[in-house]
């Protein structure tokens, strides 16, 4: 029993500090993005997407869906990509290589606003059920970088973007920048940004250490708490540290990542 009430902290800690740093995206999207001249295409893939989402979140609750079934509903778009490359190979018309490249963009930028809350609330209530430690680490590491690449992704916008296809465009030309560069930016050192991340690294923490019906490790609870909590501290003071005299992410959270990782795997799980 004291173990699902731990899950069930845990997952919600965890499920609020993300969509707390999704929300800094969501606001600077209504503020920025001008959505009051949306283009046919773009409008029927906003809608088609926020019901989609709806239709499986609905069905999610009183049936088990496979994962390949939400991979390929919220992929619709990128399924004609191929009939419209072997339009524009044989007919050689320009307007095929524009269609394709509004829907394109316009699928990066309604799914990054659309798709990214129903992918935490899933993450969220995965964490309550069995999970491997290994999946949880690979799948919070995902969604932790996602909201963060969102967050900060139309803070230094100066200019109105224009609809979807305009933030799908910027989505894959930020993509296309940091990793030309070889790194990525350091996360806005804003007090929600700040809030939501200690939230979150404490969160997963307790969970991967109580959240277990066995642990596997030679110490008790306590014990186990103390030395992961003690390395989240240490790895905090690294970032703090590290991120003012370094602006690559990569660098300064590398070696706190990988340190932090082994010693809740090593205390918490014992193996």
């Amino acid at each position: 029993m004291r173990t699902d009430i731990v899950k069930l902290l845990t997952s919600a800690a965890i499920g609020i500090a993300l969509f707390a740093i999704y929300f800094l995206f969501l606001n600077s999207f209504l503020n920025v993005v001008n959505l009051s001249n949306l283009s046919e295409t773009e409008s029927i893939i906003l809608c088609t997407q926020i019901i989609r989402v709806i239709i499986i979140f609905v069905v999610g609750l009183k049936y088990q869906i496979q994962p390949i079934i939400p991979i390929i509903v919220f992929s619709f778009e990128a399924l004609l990509i191929p009939p419209l490359l072997v339009l524009i190979v044989f007919t050689n018309a320009p307007f095929y290589a524009i269609f394709m490249g509004v829907i394109l963009t316009a699928w990066f930028g309604a799914t990054a606003v659309v798709l990214e809350p129903y992918a935490i609330y899933v993450f969220a209530r995965n964490l309550i059920r069995d999970a491997s430690i290994i999946g949880v680490l690979a799948i919070a590491s995902f969604e932790l970088i996602s909201v963060l690449f969102l967050s900060s992704l139309l803070s230094s916008v100066t200019q109105p973007v224009q609809g979807l296809t305009g933030l799908g465009t910027l989505i894959i030309t930020q993509i296309r920048g940091e990793v030309g560069s070889g790194g990525v930016p350091n996360p806005a050192q804003d007090l929600v940004t700040t809030t939501a991340l200690l939230l979150f690294f404490v969160g997963l923490l307790f969970y991967m250490a109580m959240g277990n019906y066995s642990l596997g490790s030679k110490l008790k609870v306590p014990g186990i708490i103390v030395v992961s909590l003690v390395g989240t501290i240490l790895a905090f003071l690294w970032i703090a540290f590290a991120a003012v005299r370094e602006p690559d992410i990569f660098v300064s959270l590398s070696a706190p990542a990988i340190i932090l990782t082994l010693i809740i795997w090593g205390s918490a799980r014992g193996k």
